[in-house]
């Protein structure tokens, strides 16, 4: 008997293990190599880096195709994939290539350009330009194109232009503009194209807000609709002077001028020295009773003309109005409903250079653009009037349609044997007199509490604060 075992037959005896030990081998090594890949780049197996390596190689966030985040700078190139660590260098190149959802920071410098907006957002997902935060970036001008609509611009230098900082051809809608620095040239912001009082070459504009900004400087307009029309627009926080006053000018730059539109809101700004009116809204809707229009807690002043102008009606409350060239307010020379309360209007059309005499206020005076008697539905309460026109003071003037929805609480002192001119009355002159004797209540059936007393500002012209000395008795008047 043969006690040695051939190879073989233990070979094949054993042959399913180690086979099974040769794979189990193989694997063990597969696994080795991925964990030594795996440590020098985390990426390489889909795992996130640890948070070690985070801290020891620390990177801005993720910005590119993939996030709709990207970055513009002077130092930068359009042929670079606009992220962080490599902006472009064009806000024009930038424009071009946004989706709806995106937003491109801009570092600070200066841009040279006039940028052509062509690519819109959408109503879930606007495009977003703003500066990088904590820089301002200044561009030369910005075109909105017919349709582009759903963007949102904000804290950006507009300056270097001649003729529009900002245009919005027409046919646009939910566009927001706030941070805004922009100066000079023709028109600061001007919506829709056309000739006044004509269709808009490019369709109107709608649901807009410019909040927060500052406009100096323009030739014409701060901002200008014409020929409108200017829909559900909210004018909020702003700050607009120096329009219409530089060399050459033959007509008065107005602060806001808005031909046409409805639902208009202009609230918490200030107003002052432009050469024509502060706020001008709807000189062209000459059908009247202008919808949703509302001017409210701000501060018009020094303005070279006049102060609000309301042509088709609207509500004005708890402004104050005061140094304009000519009559202050100007309510309805066409159809209209205006409630007028709390506003303090006072010491306008005193300054020497540039003021004429006019009233202190129109409701319905017949203009050459308007029908010769617009009936007005006026509501007047709580209202300042005092100390207008200088050398020869001046009242209000009720026109002819005027019919009085309710008038009381308000103060007149500006003018003793004429407080109101009250057309409607058969060109009845109301004095001073006959308000506190309460003549003018029973002439009107209204005017309770009116007073014809001074109102005790803290200071006249020219230092002038329209604010209520301590012990004033008109306290709860007027706008503060």
């Amino acid at each position: 008997m043969n006690a040695c075992i051939p190879i073989k037959s233990v070979v094949g005896k054993w042959q399913p293990f180690v086979v099974v030990w040769i794979v189990l081998l193989i694997m063990l090594i597969s696994a080795g190599c991925t964990s030594q890949s795996g440590i020098r780049s985390g990426t390489e197996t889909n795992q996130p880096l640890t948070t070690t390596a985070l801290q020891s190689n620390p990177t801005p966030p993720y910005s590119g195709p993939d996030t709709g985040i990207y970055y513009v700078s002077p130092s930068g190139d359009d042929n670079n994939p606009g992220t962080a660590q490599q902006p472009w260098k064009t806000f024009q190149h930038a424009a071009s290539a946004v989706k709806p959802g995106s937003t491109v920071y801009l570092h600070a410098g200066t841009y040279d350009e006039e940028v052509r907006l062509e690519t819109s957002g959408s109503d879930t997902a606007p495009v977003t330009f703003m500066s990088a935060p904590g820089e301002m970036a200044t561009v030369k001008s910005l075109q909105f194109l017919r349709g582009v609509s759903n963007i949102r611009i904000k804290d950006f230098r507009v300056n270097g232009f001649a003729n529009w900082g900002i245009t919005v051809h027409g046919d646009n809608r939910n566009l927001q503009f706030s941070g805004l620095d922009i100066s000079n040239g023709e028109c600061g912001i001007k919506f829709t194209r056309g000739e006044s009082g004509k269709p808009p070459a490019q369709g109107p504009v709608s649901d807009i807000i410019v909040e927060n900004s500052k406009i100096t400087g323009s030739k014409y307009p701060g901002i200008d609709c014409t020929p409108g029309p200017c829909n559900n627009m909210i004018f909020r926080g702003l700050e607009i002077s120096g329009s219409g006053l530089g060399e050459g000018v033959n007509f008065g730059g107005d602060g806001i001028g808005i031909e046409k539109g409805d639902h208009i809101t202009v609230e918490g700004c200030s107003i002052h020295d432009n050469g024509g009116d502060g706020i001008d809204l709807n000189s062209r809707d000459k059908t009247g009773n202008s919808p949703g229009i509302v001017v409210r807690n701000n501060q018009v002043f020094r303005n070279h003309e006049q102060g609000i102008k309301l042509w088709g009606g609207g509500r004005m409350e708890k402004n104050v109005v005061w140094g304009q060239g000519i009559n202050p307010i100007l309510g309805c020379v066409y159809d209209c409903t205006l409630d007028v309360e709390q506003n303090t209007i006072a010491y306008n059309m005193w300054a020497p250079e540039f003021a004429h005499r006019d009233y202190a206020a129109t409701f319905g005076y017949p203009e050459e653009s308007g029908p010769q008697k617009p009936n007005i539905a006026l509501t007047l309460k709580g209202n300042i009037f005092a100390f207008n026109t200088r050398d020869e003071p001046t009242g209000i003037y009720m026109g002819p349609g005027v019919r009085l929805i309710a008038e009381r609480d308000n103060i007149f002192y500006s003018r003793p044997d004429e407080e109101i001119l009250a057309v409607f009355l058969q060109d009845r002159s109301i004095t001073r007199d006959e308000i506190t004797s309460g003549e003018w209540s029973k002439l009107s059936g209204m005017g309770q509490g009116d007073l014809s007393i001074d109102p005790q500002f803290v200071a006249g012209w020219p230092d002038v604060d329209l604010h209520l000395k301590p012990g004033s008795p008109v306290v709860g008047k007027g706008a503060y």
